[in-house]
């Protein structure tokens, strides 16, 4: 049976970590003859005390792992440790990453599922048919519209949800695009692991979900990410890619 190991990183996220793992271990109980599911957290040193309750969530769920970091230094980061720890210590198949923050709603890793056989990687899409987002403010929309129109203009991705972090990735896929290597962080890592898919010219499908905007917690969205985003387009439209 595959294995699929579901990183998720984590941030001050202590309103939302034991809910978001419940919801995950009640679908996969409905699972189990499919698939081997593991949760890995991947905290980075969370002042709020995540990890601390990360770290009890081990003693009740058997699949459930915390990997700590010493300190915040960016969501590209946390998913390059998650994805090494995945695939070298619990020898997954398959990588699904996911919000902690309940926007990716755990009742669509069924759908994932269906599709592990036939693609690379697999997306969560906004914004696809049956996909949207929901109880997201204006300036969201725009930033997330806006995003997606220049990485398909500047680096010609052919997604039609660029930024959408609800993925499921192949172990193959992964090791294939030296992962490990990406210099960008933030959020704009996730357009650049994408562009790294296409380049190598890995099987991309999106299914659809619809986002939901966090109701607990505070959002890790920022002008400083924005800015880090127009930065790879523009890094990634000069230089091209790189796998070496």
């Amino acid at each position: 049976m595959k294995t699929i190991v579901i990183v998720i990183p984590t941030y001050n996220e202590k309103e939302n970590i034991e809910n978001l793992t419940r919801s995950i271990e009640d679908i996969y109980n409905k699972i189990k003859n499919k698939i081997n599911l593991k949760i890995l957290i991947v905290d980075d040193n969370s002042p709020d005390g995540t990890g601390i309750i990360a770290d009890n969530l081990t003693k009740i769920y058997k699949n459930f792992h915390v990997l700590h970091r010493n300190q915040k230094n960016g969501l590209g980061m946390a998913y390059i440790g998650g994805f090494k720890y995945a695939l070298n210590n619990l020898k997954t198949d398959y990588v699904l990453t996911m919000d902690c923050d309940l926007s990716h709603s755990p009742s669509y890793i069924p759908d994932f599922i269906e599709h592990l056989d036939n693609y690379d990687l697999i997306i969560g899409s906004r914004y696809i048919k049956g996909g949207g987002t929901y109880k997201w403010p204006l300036y969201r929309r725009i930033i997330s519209s806006g995003a997606n129109t220049l990485a398909k203009i500047f680096l010609g991705i052919k997604s039609n949800d660029c930024t959408s972090g609800f993925r499921v990735y192949s172990k193959e896929a992964l090791n294939k695009i030296k992962f490990e290597n990406i210099q960008s962080n933030g959020y704009s890592f996730l357009i650049e692991i994408l562009y790294r898919c296409f380049k190598e010219g890995l099987k991309v499908h999106e299914i659809p979900f619809v986002f939901i905007d966090r109701s607990l917690g505070k959002t890790k969205m920022s002008k400083k990410e924005i800015f880090k985003t127009l930065s790879t387009l523009i890094r990634l439209k000069i230089r091209g890619y790189d796998n070496g």
